[in-house]
């Protein structure tokens, strides 16, 4: 796990590495944001309003740097092209979410046995 220093001190924030660890780190990841109030922006709840359009960049650029330090750079490759926090939050959901769900589905069927 790597230290980085937040908002409200140290915090221990581990990479996404893939599906492997997907669920703990979209849930970690979630709550630095909704902590730093920037998960809307990342879940495209907030539109950019049009006369604080400086204001909106920074906040996307704050959720951007929260995602992509947290990752690694296998990872990073999946989300490379996208110029927006909700962009890359898509993207991950998209390649990680059904995956994750199946691994456990998965699981939960060798134990059910």
């Amino acid at each position: 796990m790597d230290s980085t220093q937040g908002g409200s001190g140290q915090q221990n924030v581990m990479k996404l590495e893939g599906s492997r660890n997907w669920n703990v780190w979209k849930f970690q990841t979630s709550v630095l944001l909704r902590g730093q109030g920037l998960y809307k922006i990342v879940d495209g709840t907030t539109v950019k309003p049009e006369d604080d359009t400086q204001r909106s960049e920074t906040q996307d650029a704050r959720a951007q740097t929260l995602i992509v330090t947290r990752m690694t750079e296998e990872v990073m490759l999946h989300i490379i092209s996208c110029d927006t926090a909700a962009a890359m939050w898509r993207k991950l959901l998209s390649v990680y979410e059904q995956k994750s769900e199946t691994s456990i589905h998965i699981v939960q069927q060798r134990f059910s046995i």
